[in-house]
């Protein structure tokens, strides 16, 4: 390994490695430009494919890259293609210089039923021109992310000096924090008085409100995690605390909905699983008095945006007449249902040439049938069971709450049917538990390079970076 090779490897670990990715995005996202944005961000992923052994730091660019696109008009970014010829070639050069036994994983299977669903949802019932038209969803949302799951799983956590779980969920809050600050240029450029927030649409281009919420519920949890892991976690607790924020200002009911139930959860749970909980405690505690003054500063301020939350109502926009209408088609279509291209009168179809029935369970059956149902019921049966299996390991609690969380919103939502980012981070984080499940928990201190030793004298020798491997570690400890 060159000197700047090993450099490298050293800094990809680091928080600056994924602030670096989350200032690209964020700022090619503010300034409009796809040109600095797609330069950048391929040319530092290429540099880590060339680099490095283990696809983990590559989870980065992987999934902050949806935060740079600032509109849904593809001509606005089609001209940079060019830029994807180096980055395939970059992926060529990782994947055969650190080829090895291919894994499938734990979820392969599951997934693959998923993907023949909805390769069969319709078959028979509707036309060609509809399931040709959804064609490009259905596999993206099948065959495409059992690609990505395989990807990571196949290539990550191949440097077991790091703490995979830690990592990754550092990964997440960055993400978390591109989206929120994509959010506070979105409130800025509106220039509108708190009262009016809720009545406008927040449309960031790669997604509006309700894909944002839905980004965030599944990051804030594990900002949660994280101040769990560290003796001074209370910084990572107002992080989980900020993006839990974010989340009302989308000001999407269903979201808010399912923040206010795992919010106090990951607060609970962070307390119990503390390294100190006399500290947390303390953390807490500033937390809650410096709200309790911005709050009492700006009064006027929040009462009028809560009050135009309210001003929402609590209807469940037209989601009856769509649930209504899925149930309709099972019982007409319980087999395979009406396919994914299926086109109703309640609902106008996107840019993803999809009919969205917000609603897991009600787009399962509509557009997949029994079929469908049986299909998806694998794979959630093989998902959870992953993340129940070690739920003595904090990593593993709090994904369960963000996913507790991810899916009570989508049983009212799209976030399901979603295949990039959502869909294919939920299974990436479902490749993370199958990796971490795999090894011996790491319980001590972090460091900046995210490798964890047990406390005490131990610790210092500990930092020589040849001499860190899990053995090394239960031995000493």
């Amino acid at each position: 390994m060159t000197k700047f090779a090993k450099k490298f490897s050293q800094f990809a670990y680091t928080d600056f490695y994924l602030f670096a990715f989350a200032a690209i995005v964020t700022i090619a996202w503010t300034v409009e430009s796809a040109e600095f944005g797609f330069v950048a961000l391929v040319l530092l992923t290429c540099i880590a494919l060339v680099t490095l052994n283990d696809i983990l730091p590559l989870t980065a660019p992987l999934f902050y890259a949806m935060c740079m696109i600032f509109t849904d008009k593809v001509e606005d970014f089609i001209f940079m293609w060019p830029t994807f010829i180096p980055l395939g070639i970059a992926l060529a050069i990782f994947v055969v210089r650190n080829r090895a036994r291919i894994r499938l994983g734990k979820m392969f299977v599951p997934q693959l039923l998923v993907s023949a669903a909805l390769l069969l949802g319709g078959v028979g019932v509707c036309t060609a021109e509809e399931y040709l038209r959804a064609l490009p969803n259905t596999l993206f949302l099948g065959i495409g992310v059992l690609a990505i799951y395989m990807l990571i799983y196949q290539f990550a956590g191949r440097d077991d000096r790091r703490d995979v779980g830690l990592y990754f969920s550092k990964m997440l809050m960055w993400l978390g924090f591109a989206v929120l600050a994509e959010t506070a240029v979105w409130y800025i450029r509106a220039d509108l008085a708190p009262s009016e927030w809720g009545t406008v649409a927040r449309d960031f281009g790669w997604g509006i409100e309700n894909n944002a919420a839905t980004i965030l519920s599944l990051t804030a949890p594990m900002c949660f995690y994280l101040a769990s892991r560290y003796r001074n976690g209370g910084i990572y607790a107002l992080c989980g605390v900020a993006q839990y924020v974010g989340i009302v200002l989308t000001y999407s009911r269903g979201g808010i909905l399912m923040a206010a139930v795992t919010g106090p959860v990951c607060a609970v749970c962070t307390l119990v699983k503390a390294v100190d909980k006399k500290r947390m405690g303390i953390a807490y505690a500033v937390i809650i008095a410096a709200a309790a003054v911005v709050c009492g500063v700006l009064f006027d301020e929040i009462a009028a945006a809560i009050d135009s939350l309210f001003d929402q109502g609590f209807g469940v926009s037209s989601r009856d007449l769509l649930y209504a209408e899925a149930w309709r088609l099972f019982a007409g279509h319980p087999f395979l249902g009406v396919g994914l291209g299926y086109v109703g009168e309640n609902f106008s179809i996107n840019t993803m040439q999809f009919y969205w029935f917000h609603s897991t369970l009600f787009q399962v059956l509509a557009n997949m049938g029994v079929v469908g149902l049986a299909a998806y019921a694998v794979y959630y049966v093989a998902r959870f069971r992953i993340v129940c299996a070690k739920l003595r390991n904090p990593f593993n609690l709090f994904v369960l709450v963000a996913w507790l969380g991810f899916e009570g919103y989508s049983m009212m939502d799209t976030g399901t049917f979603v295949p990039f980012p959502t869909m294919a981070l939920v299974l990436v984080m479902t490749a993370m538990l199958e990796i971490t499940g795999s090894r011996p928990q790491f319980t001590g201190e972090p460091d900046a390079y995210n490798r964890t030793f047990a406390r005490g004298g131990v610790c210092a020798e500990a930092r020589r970076y040849d001499s860190f491997t899990p053995a090394y570690i239960r031995a000493a400890a």
